[in-house]
């Protein structure tokens, strides 16, 4: 794809421990092992991307094209971006949305890999103009969650950054909407750019932070937004 193919930028923040064994077994078996090429083992093991070129490339239904990936893992104890991902999304796929989950899978099975990770926050620069009417989806993803245990019910905050600035009393209807009933968000004041939501989610995991950017995503599309958004979740 070209350079100017709209990108999404996926990033992972959180602790990671690194597993006190990993840099034995990788000098014993030779490996230099990276955030990027870790991800680009488990997409290509999952069938969603390959850096295969030419004709050996023939992954059909393939979901987005590797452009750049890395990760912050000092070993600190203090919160950091351990792992980012940038790619092309696939455009001539039927009915498939943006990538979202897919890739929060690839990089925190990356993650996980290699150490044990306290996750605090997903942020997703997302192109708009790509995303599809999800409303199905988020359906049966909201009957997924509907399924977590009532303790695990934890409060976030979203923030979704894009042009023209959400309404926030709409975008958090729409979210609720989208997310039926399980999310309960609210508009929060803030300091900072974007339109900001405050509530509570019925987990607090990878998977469950990629459905709530999922809802966003699809309030943002249906209110006729399409220019870029930076949506953030985060546990607080």
């Amino acid at each position: 794809m070209s350079e100017e193919s709209p990108v999404l930028t996926t990033e992972i923040y959180g602790v990671l421990t690194r597993h006190p064994w990993i840099g034995q077994v990788s000098a014993d078996h030779d490996l230099d092992e990276d955030l990027f090429s870790l991800a680009v083992k488990r997409a290509g093991a999952y069938g969603w991307s390959t850096t295969l070129l030419g004709a050996q490339n023939t992954l059909g239904g393939q979901r987005w094209e590797h452009a750049d990936a890395g990760g912050d893992w000092s070993q600190d104890g203090q919160e950091r971006q351990v792992a980012w991902l940038t790619v092309y999304p696939a455009t001539g796929l039927r009915g498939q949305h943006l990538p979202v989950l897919p890739i929060v899978q690839t990089l925190t099975d990356a993650l996980h890999r290699v150490g044990r990770l306290r996750f605090t926050a997903l942020r997703v620069h997302a192109p708009v103009a790509l995303a599809r009417d999800a409303g199905f989806d988020l359906r049966a993803a909201a009957d997924w969650f509907a399924l977590s245990s009532p303790e695990a019910r934890t409060d976030i905050m979203v923030t979704a950054c894009t042009e023209p600035e959400a309404n926030a009393e709409q975008l958090s209807a729409a979210v609720t909407r989208s997310g039926h009933g399980l999310l309960r968000l609210r508009p929060s004041p803030g300091d900072g750019p974007g339109t900001i939501l405050a509530g509570s989610a019925p987990e607090w995991t990878p998977d469950a932070a990629a459905w709530i950017t999922g809802t966003v995503l699809e309030a943002l599309r249906a209110s006729g937004v399409r220019a870029p958004a930076r949506i953030t979740v985060r546990a607080v």
